[in-house]
C-alpha cells in the first residue's frame, strides 16, 4: 500500500466516524425535542435569521458542492459528498433545536441538550428584565439544586425574549413567578453585576 491510498482511507474513516457522530447528535438533539412537555411558547435564537450560523452556512455550501459533483458526474465523490451533506443537514437540526429557546408549564428551557440552561419556575429566586430594541434581556437568578441545604450558590440565566414573544412571556412569567416577586425594569443597572 502506499502512502497516499493510506491517507485516503484515514481520511473516509475519519469522514465516516464525523457523519456518524454528527447523526447520534442530532438524534439525541430531536428525542430530547420531542421530550419537552406543554411547551407555551418557543421561539428561534439562531443568528441568520433565527437559523444557526455556522451550520447553516455550511450545508449550503456542502448542498452547492455536491450539485456542482452530481451535474458534472464525478462519481468517484458521490459517496464521500453525500457524507458531507448528511453531516451538514444533521449538524443543521442538531443547531437549530439547541438553539431554540422553550417556555414550558414547568420552567425554562434555553438549551434542550444542557440541563444546566433549564431551570423550573420554583427554583427562580429574582428575575430582571432590560427592554431592548428588538425584544427584552431576561436575567433570571435561581439557586442551584443540591443534596446539601447550606451549600447553595446563585446561577445565572441570561435569556433575550423577541418582541413578538414578549407580551405571552411576560403573562406565563407572572402567572408562574410574578405573585411572589417584581420585575426590575427601566432602572439603571449594569448586568455584569449580576456575575
Amino acid at each position: 500500500m502506499s502512502l497516499s491510498t493510506d491517507i485516503y482511507s484515514l481520511f473516509v474513516l475519519l469522514l465516516a466516524l464525523f457523519t456518524l457522530g454528527s447523526t447520534l447528535l442530532a438524534a439525541y438533539t430531536v428525542a430530547n425535542a420531542f421530550r419537552l412537555r406543554n411547551i407555551r411558547i418557543s421561539w428561534k435564537s439562531g443568528k441568520l435569521g433565527g437559523y444557526p450560523l455556522f451550520s447553516t452556512l455550511f450545508l449550503v455550501f456542502s448542498a452547492g458542492v455536491a450539485l456542482l459533483i452530481f451535474v458534472n458526474q464525478i462519481e468517484q465523490y458521490y459517496t464521500i459528498m453525500g457524507c458531507y451533506v448528511w453531516m451538514g443537514f444533521s449538524w443543521f437540526v442538531s443547531s437549530y433545536f439547541t438553539s431554540k429557546s422553550y417556555i414550558t408549564d414547568h420552567g425554562i428551557v434555553k438549551n434542550i441538550n444542557d440541563p444546566s440552561q433549564t431551570i423550573a419556575w420554583h427554583q427562580i429566586n429574582d428575575y430582571v428584565e432590560k427592554p431592548t430594541s428588538k425584544g427584552s434581556d431576561y436575567v433570571f437568578i435561581y439557586h442551584e439544586q443540591t443534596e446539601s441545604l447550606f451549600d447553595k450558590r446563585l446561577i445565572r440565566l441570561e435569556l433575550f425574549v423577541p418582541d413578538k414573544k414578549a407580551g405571552k412571556f411576560d403573562k406565563i412569567v407572572a402567572l408562574k413567578i410574578g405573585k411572589t416577586m417584581t420585575p426590575v425594569a427601566d432602572s439603571s443597572f449594569d448586568f455584569k453585576a449580576f456575575e
